[in-house]
């Protein structure tokens, strides 16, 4: 028994099955029950989820570091082992085209580069979340160029139209 004001030591073994089965089924039922919210309550609590996973992989996954250069960004993000990479970056004038390759799930169709969505902590992908890839795509563009974000958007994913390719389009100020 614990002891008060000391942290029981879980075992390697209970963690795991704590990782691999009671997570990933309380985030789909919170997911699920999400989805029942109204629109306003539902968007807010997948923008603020969204904007959370976006903060922790810019710096962590997506390697986007304060006085990177622009080439040495575009090596790093275009050499990315999936599920991070790799990108590719198409510059024309003031819009950036960024594609993610999607990893291929068991069922053989495209899976986004969310984690919950790599981990198997949900079954199925969220278009909403969609928004959050073209936001992280302008957030990547503008650490990396130094230069404003006038759009960011995602114009095609696994979840919104079961492309291959994640596809987003920004354009700086």
């Amino acid at each position: 028994m614990a002891t008060e004001g000391k942290l029981m030591e879980i075992p390697e073994d209970i963690k795991a099955l704590m990782f691999q089965t009671w997570l990933p089924a309380l985030v789909t039922k919170l997911l699920a029950e999400i989805d029942k919210l109204p629109k306003e309550q539902r968007e807010h609590l997948l923008t603020e989820m969204c904007l959370t996973c976006e903060d922790l992989a810019l710096a962590g996954a997506l390697g986007c570091q304060p006085g990177m250069s622009w080439d040495d960004y575009c090596t790093f993000i275009q050499t990315a082992p999936p599920p991070i990479g790799p990108w590719t970056i198409k510059k024309e004038g003031k819009q950036y085209d960024l594609f993610y390759d999607c990893s291929v799930g068991p069922d053989g169709k495209p899976r986004c580069h969310c984690p919950l969505v790599q981990l198997g902590m949900i079954a199925r992908q969220n278009p909403f979340c969609c928004e959050g890839g073209g936001r992280i795509s302008g957030r990547m563009i503008q650490s990396a160029t130094g230069e404003e974000i006038k759009q960011a958007e995602t114009l095609h994913s696994a979840a919104i139209d079961d492309s291959m390719v994640c596809h987003y389009r920004v354009i700086v100020k």
